[in-house]
């Protein structure tokens, strides 16, 4: 794309009328080139007046491709705005609403980047793209530490979609991450946990929530643990043992060592109680799933386990005995 001069770009735009289309459009669409990110801005928001049929390809792509200039500072602007003044800001809100709305998949590099911080519907655009998005998300994670938040949020959209297609190791590698974020990241880890419904997390949403001092991060676990509560109870013995089974795939994914020993024996533990169960053997997978706290309170002790990671295994073997 060309870039133009300030002046030229602000006089494109004074001879643009708002919802211009056909040759008007191809203005605006240069003015998405200027320096100005004043100019930028108002170009943006006078294409997202344009109907989207109406929008032509080269607009989207010119779209498309500014969000990911942004995001990633492949091209540097000498213009910058004041430490009060908003317009970038409000740009970029913009400019990710006007590319969400073309739901091109060519943008989830940009919105990953830049947009994911500002609204749900950049989320759930980023989780219905499943496991073609995890490594951008990853990428960010590592370069963007103030979207972590945002990612997480993502994580638990990414796992309640049931059209993304997502694999059950790349389940497992989310649930993996978001059991890692919930000591440091609290409140959005609490957030994916309500949103994939992740009830055998409830107990240590409650355990955290119970020694937790910052007034905000008390309130929303325990709206958190309030959400998943009753689904907590309405889950049979297997429904809960499925989903430890993928808890713990998430926390042993790429074990190795002692902790890969640990792993293989809580794992087989869970399937044999879900075996027992399937066939109606009451009493065998009662004994099964007391082996299995048994082991994950000596991982703990032998420190192949983390507290956490112990509580899970543990209080949720007791949750599907209980159910038995």
């Amino acid at each position: 794309m060309t870039r133009i001069s300030l002046g030229s770009a602000l006089g494109l735009l004074l001879a643009v009328p708002v919802g211009a289309s056909g040759q008007n459009v191809d203005s605006l669409v240069g003015v998405l080139a200027s320096p100005s990110v004043y100019a930028r801005a108002q170009a943006v928001a006078r294409l997202n007046l344009v109907p989207l049929q109406s929008l032509p390809s080269g607009a989207r792509q010119a779209l498309v491709q500014l969000l990911e200039r942004e995001a990633t500072g492949q091209v540097s602007y000498g213009e910058t705005t004041g430490a009060d003044d908003e317009t970038y800001s409000e740009y970029v809100i913009d400019l990710t609403r006007g590319v969400l709305r073309l739901q091109d998949v060519s943008a989830v590099r940009g919105i990953a980047f830049l947009g994911i911080e500002t609204s749900r519907a950049a989320q759930e655009f980023i989780a219905a793209r499943g496991a073609a998005a995890i490594p951008v998300l990853d990428e960010v994670w590592t370069s963007k530490e103030r979207a972590r938040p945002a990612i997480i949020t993502t994580w638990g959209y990414t796992l309640a979609s049931t059209t993304n297609g997502l694999a059950p190791e790349d389940r497992a590698a989310l649930l993996g991450r978001i059991i890692q974020a919930v000591a440091a990241y609290p409140i959005p880890a609490a957030r994916a946990v309500r949103t994939a419904s992740l009830f055998t997390l409830l107990i240590p949403l409650r355990q955290i929530s119970d020694t937790a001092t910052d007034p905000a991060v008390k309130t929303r676990l325990i709206a958190a643990a309030a959400e998943l509560a009753p689904r907590m109870a309405a889950a049979s013995a297997t429904d809960v043992l499925a989903q430890l089974a993928a808890v713990i795939a998430g926390i042993c994914r790429g074990a190795s060592g002692a902790h890969q020993g640990t792993c293989a024996s809580i794992q087989s533990l869970v399937t044999d109680a879900q075996r027992h169960i399937a066939a109606g053997r009451t009493n065998a997978a009662h004994s099964v799933l007391s082996a299995l706290q048994q082991r994950a309170q000596a991982a703990l002790s032998d420190g192949t386990l983390t507290a956490l990671e112990e509580t899970l295994v543990v209080e949720n073997a007791r949750l599907a005995d209980s159910k038995l």
